[in-house]
Parts: structure tokens; C-alpha cells; sequence
């Protein structure tokens, strides 16, 4: 049975001050406001980076939920990870310049843990989505002025793959929008799981392989 039978969107709530998610759900199409939670799971070494990416998902919502009566929450945590462990957002310049050189020239992963929480039963939906990504070979200078500039910082990894003027991706492998922070395919199969199908912009309409995905396309054509 649906958690939903009726199959009308509620309000949506995003648990997030991110510009980028702001962003992705506003070229959506979708109506919602924005509620922040500073709630937040410390990493350790012995994370496991998707499971730490939902549970933190999973603890915005939550917190969120607690002073919101009505609506469905929407959470999204990203976190960047290699052979070292994970990388979350750089707590100064200094740790920002030592993210980039570490993942200068090598491949790492990006994980996104999303989640939807409706307060009008409690009913939660959490899912993870994965992408490779390949950073190209840059310099000390190049990446000291990209830090300096400030972008990096509200970052996980202390990269945005949608930063242009750094440019530091060479290739990705999975979904674009998870780099960035809100895979718009995983959000929507929540949705629907939840009970909902939203009407989405023509554009963002999801397909079931990333390398066939308009924003894919339209993305690494620019960036690469």
C-alpha cells in the first residue's frame, strides 16, 4: 500500500542552506522552503561512506522534523571518499589545500545520502547514490588561488565540479547532480516510493542511465 493514497505533493521543506540544492530543486519545477539543520554526524575512519552519507541525510530530516509540524522533508548529505577515507566539508583554507592536493590527478568517490521524511505519518525513505570522478592533474598555485578565492569551502572534498574557472574534474563516471549534491534521480524515485509523482520540468526528467541523462550530457560537454 502507498503511504500516500492520495498522491498529492505537500509542502516540501529543504533541510538544507546549500545554494546548489536550492537550485537543482527550483529547475525542477517543484514549490518548497527552506529550512536549515545544523544537525550533523561526526566522520571517523571507520565510516562506511554511504552509510554515513544516509545517516546524515536521515539525522537533518529528523532534526527538521522536530520543529516543523507538517510538510515533506527533503535531506541530502555529500560526502567525497578515497583510499584514505572520507572528506567532508574543509574546517580552514589550510585543510581545503590539503583535500585538493590529496585528490589531485586520482579518482575518488562522491556519495550522496538523500532522504524524505513526511511528518504526516513519520514514514522515512533514504537512499544512496555513487559517482566516480576523476580530478585532473593541477598545481600547488592553481589550487592555493582556488582556495583562496572561498568556493571551496562550503564543499565537501573543497571542490564543486560546477566550479569553471578551477575546472578541476577530468572525468566523471555516474550521475552528474550527485557531484553537485542532489542526484535528481534518486530524489525522484523516493518520491515515487513515497506515494508521490511530482511534474517536473521537461529537462530534469530523469532516465535510468546516467550516460544517457540530458543534464550529463549537457554538463560534461561543458566541463570537459
Amino acid at each position: 500500500m502507498s503511504d500516500n493514497p492520495s498522491g498529492k505533493l505537500p509542502e516540501i521543506i529543504l533541510a538544507s542552506a546549500s545554494p546548489r540544492r536550492r537550485q537543482i530543486l527550483s529547475e525542477m519545477g517543484l514549490a518548497f522552503s527552506v529550512c536549515p539543520s545544523q544537525a550533523e554526524v561526526s566522520p571517523d575512519s571507520s565510516a562506511e561512506p554511504a552509510g554515513f552519507a544516509v545517516l546524515n541525510a536521515e539525522t537533518k530530516a529528523k532534526d527538521i522534523a522536530g520543529k516543523c509540524s507538517h510538510g515533506l522533508i527533503i535531506a541530502a548529505d555529500t560526502v567525497v571518499t578515497d583510499d584514505c577515507g572520507i572528506l567532508g566539508k574543509p574546517a580552514s583554507k589550510k585543510e581545503a589545500l590539503e583535500y585538493l592536493l590529496r585528490l589531485g590527478g586520482k579518482s575518488h568517490k562522491v556519495i550522496s545520502g538523500v532522504c524524505l521524511l513526511n511528518t504526516a505519518n513519520g514514514q522515512i525513505h533514504s537512499a544512496s547514490c555513487l559517482s566516480t570522478v576523476i580530478m585532473r592533474p593541477f598545481t600547488a598555485a592553481e589550487a592555493q588561488s582556488y582556495v583562496e578565492s572561498g568556493l571551496p569551502m562550503d564543499k565537501a572534498g573543497a571542490y564543486g565540479i560546477q566550479d569553471g574557472e578551477f575546472n578541476p574534474v577530468e572525468k566523471i563516471d555516474g550521475c552528474y547532480l550527485n557531484v553537485v549534491g542532489l542526484p535528481v534521480c534518486t530524489l525522484v524515485r523516493l518520491l515515487n516510493k513515497a506515494g508521490f509523482n511530482p511534474k517536473l520540468a521537461r529537462s530534469w526528467q530523469p532516465e535510468g542511465d546516467c550516460s544517457l541523462c540530458r543534464i550529463y550530457r549537457t554538463e560534461i560537454s561543458r566541463l570537459l
